[in-house]
């Protein structure tokens, strides 16, 4: 049974807020910005970037494109976002849209600006699912534009520089980007040694993964780089021959974040209770949730005493049992999709009992049965694209099992977090390895569901995050992983058995 980390959403909301700061405001007719990036990731070259802004009529259209290639275990994959607006010259939104394609999962995001709202499109391997929001009543700026207001911000003088933006990426929410200056120092790109400022950015969708920004006198980003626990990621500024020239061999990105206990969980499946001990190995602030069958037994500055009990499940707080999120339909997770609905029906279909706790474990082990092609092949699929071709990894069980609980009336949502796996690791001990799995809200309480499972869930769990999906792709509710990544120690106290 291969569990896999749920790095790559995290590691995509990053990719894309990245995509709006990395514009210029350098001016030729009627292209205002063409700039080409390699893309590096611990020391290897894995893609480009092109940055690319001209006005037409009058329209300004602005359009990042970035390919890169990862290696989850011995499976590649091939990373592509496309991330554009169309505005008015002055900078009054017409339309936005954002295309990820990893790797048999591609999404597709379509913003339409009007009067009084934003209508929303996206698809993803399914039916389209649509919706209209309100604007957002706080003022932002499109990229374009919040670079040119940075750059002026900055040759002023200016020691700290926010300024509020949106991604379709991230979902129709404003984020703060904040940048403050760090000092001066010399870049040096091919032959030219370019003087810069570099800056410490942080934005609010992502604040614990922080970037270092090498900005030129003239506001053209020059570098770029961020820790995300497996390596640094670093782009810098080249030309489009340089840029896309053959990549590296794919740095592998998924051994590499497995966490080995101090000793090993014997027959984990039928481990009921354990209690762990979790700290971070470099003082980063740990906060994880109460939340399912996790409590929280004690806490240290950078330690916390977990226990994961089967029989004690923690109760849903109050706005949780009526936040309509958990039953709703989204891009990712669509309980509406007719494909889901003929699954729940197949799946249940000899299910006599009505209680919600043996539904949801026949739909558990449905989804276990039902995804054929269980590799790491696929990064984050919806579950309209798992229905159809039952390809996956841990995120598209999750994902297909909350959209089949939701069709059946029963609240769902997606959680990240470590599973303990038997075998594998350096020792072949067994180690921690990222992964996503599934909550059903049952009678007031979080009950945890895992659908690669052979059984419904194990306490070799632990739980950083969850979230409803409800919003893009997600990523911004599961970006509190990133500065986890690498970060971690586990010690097994206690085992209980059944």
């Amino acid at each position: 049974m291969r569990q896999v980390r749920r790095m790559t959403s995290g590691f995509l909301l990053f990719l894309a807020v990245l995509s709006t700061v990395c514009t210029s405001t350098a001016t030729a007719a009627d292209v205002l910005e063409d700039l080409w990036y390699s893309i590096d990731i611990a020391g290897g070259r894995v893609g480009w970037q092109h940055s690319y802004v001209h006005v037409d009529g009058d329209e300004r259209i602005s359009k990042v494109t970035m390919e890169m290639a990862l290696k989850r275990g011995q499976m590649s994959i091939e990373v592509a976002i496309e991330s554009s607006w169309t505005s008015t010259v002055s900078g009054k939104p017409i339309s936005a849209k954002m295309i990820q394609d990893m790797s048999m999962a591609k999404t597709i995001a379509k913003w339409t600006f009007q009067p009084d709202g934003i209508k929303i499109l996206e698809t993803s391997g399914g039916p389209p699912v649509t919706r209209e929001v309100p604007l957002p009543d706080e003022r932002w700026l499109l990229p374009y534009d919040a670079q040119k207001y940075f750059h002026e911000r900055a040759k002023a003088g200016a020691q700290e520089i926010s300024v509020k933006m949106m991604s379709p990426e991230i979902g129709p929410e404003v984020i703060t980007v904040t940048y403050t200056r760090l000092r001066d120092e010399a870049m040096q790109v091919g032959d030219r040694t370019i003087p810069t400022t570099v800056w410490k950015m942080v934005n609010s969708a992502t604040p614990q993964v922080p970037s270092t920004m090498w900005y030129s006198s003239d506001g053209v980003l020059v570098a770029n780089e961020t820790d995300l626990g497996f390596g640094v990621l670093r782009q810098k500024l080249s030309n489009k021959s340089e840029a896309l020239q053959e990549p590296d061999a794919a740095p592998e990105v998924f051994y590499k974040l497995m966490v080995e206990p101090d000793q090993p969980i014997d027959d984990p499946w039928k481990a009921r209770r354990v209690v762990m001990k979790v700290r971070t190995t470099d003082s980063t602030p740990l906060d994880l949730p109460s939340v399912g069958y996790q409590s929280i037994a004690g806490k240290s500055d950078d330690e916390l005493t977990i226990v994961v009990d089967m029989d004690a499940p923690q109760p849903a707080t109050a706005e949780e049992i009526v936040d309509e999120a958990y039953l709703g339909q989204s891009v990712m997770i669509d309980p509406q999709d007719e494909e889901i609905i003929r699954l729940r029906d197949q799946a249940l279909s000899e299910v006599v009992d009505q209680s919600p706790i043996i539904r949801a474990e026949a739909l558990r082990a449905f989804v276990l049965r039902y995804i054929e092609k269980k590799d790491l092949g696929t990064a984050f699929a919806s579950s309209s694209e798992v229905a159809r071709n039952r390809t996956g990894d841990c995120s598209e069980h999750g994902v297909l099992l909350a959209a089949l609980l939701r069709s059946e009336g029963i609240p769902s949502r997606v959680v990240t977090g470590l599973v303990y796996v038997p075998g594998i690791g350096e020792q072949g001990q067994g180690a921690f390895g990222w992964h996503m799995w599934t909550q059903a809200l049952i009678d007031g309480q979080w009950l945890d569901l895992d659908a690669t499972l052979p059984v419904s869930f194990s306490g070799g769990h632990i739980t950083t995050n969850t979230s409803a999906l409800s919003q893009g792709t997600g990523s911004a509710d599961m970006s509190g992983l990133v500065s986890l990544l690498g970060k971690i120690d586990i010690d097994v106290v206690r085992v209980d058995h059944e």
